[in-house]
């Protein structure tokens, strides 16, 4: 019983159970529940049984006899090994789930923390507002739109990214203001290339989702000396979106990296909670580019 209850609390819970495969933990547990039976009739003989009952009956009162023994499958409920087998079965099942979603709640906590800290990059923030104030200087006609942009992507920061689903047509509006605003910091070195296609209305995604992506190519991609083409394409296929994004690497600041890092794991944790199952990541890193692809299945 202590075997089967490890082999089941760190095998058998988790890689079947938990990943909904329920036909093979069923089979394995009912093969182990059988093992768990007919081991100890292997192990204990007729004759270890006979010397347990003159043992306990050392002055010869006759005994009435053996009794008869139930069917196999009877004694898959009614045997004492069969309750300690569902026992050690149920109490694995509790607690690896109780770990589970003790492990999926603290994920989500790190993940929730991570995803508000990234909300509003200080930085775009300060640069957006440093290239206000150029614009204001010079008295620029981009001055208002670009402050109505800026108001745009606060509004929908505070309210509407707190939900659990938003509307695909207003994230890729917060997208296209965010790259608007990173364009009036760039010098004419830096070239992008932003374009969506497909249907956007009906669709609902996680709000959030692909900014972290696409804030590193600004990370990545930009330079005030050397030359360089940012690439941002979203793309939806029926009830398939996709964001593809490449762009030069042109920093080689270790501090930006590290972060960049930090900002795609904790992407890929997010989509692990939201879309298990439903998306497909693939990031390439070159020396000299940084490309990633991202499809989720908004289901």
């Amino acid at each position: 019983m202590v075997v089967y209850f490890y082999l089941n609390y760190f095998i058998f819970v988790p890689k079947y159970y938990h990943e909904k495969k329920y036909a093979a933990f069923i089979l394995i547990s009912i093969i182990c529940l059988v093992a768990s039976v007919k081991i100890p009739d292997l192990i204990i003989t007729n004759e270890d049984i006979h010397n347990a009952l003159k043992a306990q009956n050392p002055f010869g009162f006759r005994n009435k006899g053996p009794r008869p023994q139930p069917s196999f499958i009877m004694q898959l409920f009614i045997d004492k090994t069969a309750y300690q087998f569902y026992l050690a079965l149920s109490i694995g099942i509790l607690l690896k789930t109780s770990q589970y979603i003790n492990g999926i709640e603290q994920d989500m906590l790190k993940s929730e923390v991570s995803y508000l800290k990234a909300q509003i990059n200080p930085h775009f923030l300060f640069n957006t507002l440093n290239s206000l104030y150029a614009l204001s200087l010079v008295k620029s006609d981009d001055a208002p739109n670009a402050i109505l942009k800026l108001s745009s992507i606060m509004r929908y920061v505070v309210t509407e990214s707190s939900n659990e689903k938003v509307l695909l047509k207003n994230e890729i509006a917060y997208i296209t203001d965010y790259i608007d605003l990173q364009k009036l910091r760039l010098t004419s070195n830096t070239e992008i290339d932003y374009s969506v296609t497909g249907e956007t209305d009906g669709h609902k995604i996680a709000p959030l989702l692909f900014i972290p992506i696409i804030e590193n190519c600004f990370k990545y991609g930009v330079s005030q000396t050397e030359k360089s083409i940012i690439k941002i394409r979203i793309m939806t296929e029926g009830k398939k979106i996709v964001l593809q994004t490449q762009n030069r690497k042109v920093t080689r600041n270790i501090s930006e990296l590290e972060k960049t890092e930090t900002g795609i794991v904790n992407t890929q944790k997010r989509l692990d909670i939201l879309y298990k199952n439903n998306y497909n990541l693939e990031i390439s890193n070159t020396e000299d580019y940084y490309s990633v692809l991202l499809k989720i299945n908004l289901v």
